[in-house]
């Protein structure tokens, strides 16, 4: 078994402040159009293994589209309630019609305890990192759980 480190309540906050999104933050983002269909954003999100994607337009983010998004559009065109005269031409919604308009974004300076805070409180899954409001990067949950858990053990590449 590893050795673990053992911290004061003290020092991991202030180890998880000295975290910024910068350091954790996937900078090669895929983005998605409000054009896009569902179908080809779950496609998306299988092949690339993530669960949220910015939508863009005009190269500025207009809203986020989730997994939880589309697992309760799924249910909506099961039950009949996406479909116009039991069609299943409008089975295919657009990203326009569940992607949530209400993006929180944070800087590349925001640290890893604000993060986790503000992801808890505000139930966020995919975090777009923006300076001077252009996309820099994105955070995901994963993202956070691995740096987490490596700073609570004390083995992240930065120590």
């Amino acid at each position: 078994m590893k050795n673990k480190k053992i911290f004061t309540l003290k020092e991991l906050t202030d180890n998880l402040k000295q975290i910024q999104a910068k350091d954790i933050m996937t900078k090669d983002v895929v983005t998605v159009t409000k054009d896009d269909t569902l179908d080809e954003v779950a496609e998306l999100m299988i092949s690339k293994r993530i669960t949220g994607f910015p939508v863009i337009e005009d190269g500025k983010i207009i809203g986020i589209i989730t997994s939880d998004d589309l697992f309760m559009v799924m249910d909506m065109i099961k039950t009949g309630e996406v479909l116009k005269d039991n069609s299943t031409d409008d089975a295919l919604p657009k990203v326009s019609f569940a992607m949530s308009t209400e993006v929180i974004t944070v800087s590349s300076k925001a640290d890893l305890d604000e993060i986790i805070t503000l992801m808890k409180y505000r139930n966020v899954r995919t975090l777009p990192v923006v300076n001077k409001n252009e996309m820099v990067g994105i955070i995901g949950r994963r993202d956070v759980y691995n740096n987490f858990y490596c700073t609570l053990k004390g083995i992240c590449p930065s120590e």
